[in-house]
């Protein structure tokens, strides 16, 4: 009898083993994409190839492409044993079970349950799905050969397959020939802005070239004197930043940028304020700004709602870059008893801690969040690493890192993308995994125009129509003495056109120092200067986190809408834009005119 009971227990022992294991391998991306290396859960680059075709045509345009000869064999790189990068996007999420299980990595589990998902014997596949992808597409990234394409089309139901792109190397440029165009007149552009709106159809688009996912910046290495600790009086004159109502920050002109956003029209006073809470309508026969005492009182008195004035608090900014260096003096709070930076996931060096050795990230981050340079002083960053301390990375990166941020993301949040692809490239995956966070998982992204002086429409991200694509400005007297009419150009490699949302200065932007290429001695106290598109994304980040903390349910489109429609409108100068440019003007106090609501947005 203790026999058959020991028995009967090692069986179910097993039974449960066998459950866990299939658990395991069925579990939701979302711990796929932010699990360890070696899983099938990690990222990797892409590409974009037709959506028609077998897998094996892509891998041979890869393998073209790669040879730099369009006429290349495919066949003789093949029969080398050659792989080649790719992503594939799959119709539906009902293949996704099955392709864990052909890419599962124990041999076991494999044959414990490819009865079970209908799977051939031969199917197992360990270590080609280097990224697998669920929560804003479905699909799966790794380096695949001809053998593997064809055991892949044979293992995966028919028709699952719905496009594909080659993967390719990510890089982030600072403001080089990289991004600028050759010279060339606007007429010689136009064939080529054509290939692009073909490819956009979705037509095969052969080129000698994969796209490249690069950081629009300028940034100059900054001398170590350039530190030294946060005046805390300085930040809101001595008041807590929590308390409702207006608060001033005194400032230099190092941080010209957050004087010019929260004024209309120039000269510069010195003393931006926060933002007031946006989107709340104020009472009949309230006074148009609440008094400065008590907070407490008025805070019930004059608003409609009891928030926070203008500094993100409760809000989230996930910033997808180089990462970010958590123990700098800019992402404490204000009494200085923990930080507001964390990680979120290194895709990378695929572990937890997404420290920044290239200062990308924790620039952006201190012009989103920062204490003293930040716009959204009350708000959290979430550093989510795809690009290495040289700044390269891959676009499948920043796809598994857009499906991260959907698995575990918390509301309200906001994503900033100081990045995109080359001009001439597209990558599709990347379109359409942005255009998932913002539609199906309702967070807001802020994207980079870019630094090639082109039509943005032309470059990825910043063409989708959801997101809000921010352009660079300057103002060029912003350190010998503003006055009122001083001209206001965009950054001189600024993409433009009718994809931009909004400007926000992006030349010249004092913030947090994270790399050795941009100070001579990082520390948390150290500061440096960087310029491009890359530089205006956090301005905007930061004023849609003030909105969205007063704001909390405020749809992306709502975002976007109330940060469009409270812009200083024509004071960039046209001159200098492509056709069809919006000439808005970002502006951070959103609550000064009780004319902004959530709204309906485009």
């Amino acid at each position: 009898m203790a026999s058959s009971r020991g028995g009967s227990r090692l069986a179910g022992g097993r039974l449960l083993l066998a459950a866990l294991i299939f658990a395991a391998a069925t579990a939701l991306p979302a711990a796929a994409a932010a699990g360890p290396a070696g899983e099938a859960a990690a990222l990797p680059p892409v590409e974009v190839a037709a959506a028609e075709g077998p897998l094996a045509a892509t891998v041979a345009a890869a393998v073209t492409a790669a040879a730099g000869n369009v006429s290349a064999a495919p066949a003789a790189a093949a029969a080398a044993g050659a792989k080649f990068s790719m992503i594939v996007v799959l119709r539906d999420a009902s293949t996704l079970a099955r392709l864990r299980m052909m890419c599962a990595t124990s041999p076991l589990m494999y044959r414990l349950f490819y009865r079970a998902l209908r799977l051939p014997a031969d199917c197992h596949m360990p270590g080609v799905c280097k990224r697998i992808y669920s929560q804003t597409i479905s699909g799966f990234a790794g380096e695949f050969g001809e053998a593997d394409l064809a055991r892949l089309e044979r293992c995966l139901p028919p028709s699952s397959v719905f496009y594909r792109e080659p993967d390719a190397q990510v890089f982030k440029a600072e403001d080089s020939s990289y991004w600028h165009p050759p010279d060339e007149p606007e007429e010689q552009q136009a064939p080529q802005q054509a290939q692009q709106q073909a490819r956009r159809a979705g037509r095969r688009l052969q080129q000698g070239f994969v796209p490249r996912v690069e950081a629009f910046e300028e940034r100059q290495r900054t001398p170590s004197t350039a530190a030294g600790p946060i005046d805390e009086f300085a930040v809101s004159q001595g008041r807590n930043i929590s308390d409702a109502g207006p608060k001033g920050q005194t400032l230099s002109s190092q941080l010209w940028n957050l004087d010019r956003i929260d004024q209309r029209d120039l000269p510069l006073d010195g003393r931006p304020g926060f933002a007031l809470p946006p989107g709340l309508a104020q009472r009949a026969g309230a006074p148009r700004h609440p008094p400065l005492a008590p907070p407490d009182r008025c805070r019930r008195s004059c608003w409609d709602a009891d928030v926070s004035a203008g500094t993100g608090r409760g809000t989230t900014i996930y910033v997808v870059d180089s990462g970010i260096r958590l123990s700098h003096q800019e992402f404490l709070t204000q009494d200085g008893s923990r930080s507001r930076a964390s990680y979120g996931y290194d895709f990378v060096e695929d572990d937890y801690e997404a420290d920044d050795c290239d200062g990308h990230g924790t620039h952006v981050s201190g012009t989103a969040i920062g204490l003293g340079v930040g716009v959204a002083k009350e708000a959290e960053v979430v550093g989510v690493r795809i690009l290495d301390c040289t700044g390269s990375g891959t676009i499948s990166d920043t796809v598994a890192a857009l499906d991260w941020v959907a698995a575990n993301h918390r509301k309200p949040a906001v994503v900033t993308l100081s990045l995109g692809i080359q001009v001439g490239s597209w990558s599709r995956v990347l379109e359409d995994a942005v255009r998932s966070l913002i539609n199906t998982h309702g967070v807001t992204v802020v994207v980079a125009s870019g630094n090639s002086g082109v039509d943005a429409c032309y470059v990825a991200p910043a063409n989708v129509p959801e997101v809000i694509t921010v352009s660079a400005s300057n103002l060029a007297t912003k350190y010998n003495g503003t006055k009122s009419g001083d001209p206001e150009d965009p950054y001189k490699w600024s993409n433009s056109g009718p994809c931009i949302d909004l400007f926000a200065p992006g030349v010249d932007i004092f913030s947090a120092c994270g790399g050795p290429s941009r100070c001579e001695a990082v520390s948390d106290s150290a500061y440096t200067y960087a310029s491009g598109t890359s530089m205006a994304v956090p301005h905007v980040a930061g004023v849609a986190a003030a909105y969205l903390s007063a704001n909390p349910e405020a749809a992306p489109r709502d975002v976007a809408a109330a940060l469009v429609a409270g812009a200083t409108l024509g004071k960039v100068v046209t001159s200098k834009l492509k056709p069809g440019t919006a000439n808005r003007l970002l502006y951070s106090r959103l609550g000064d005119s009780g004319e902004v609501q959530a709204a309906n947005g485009p």
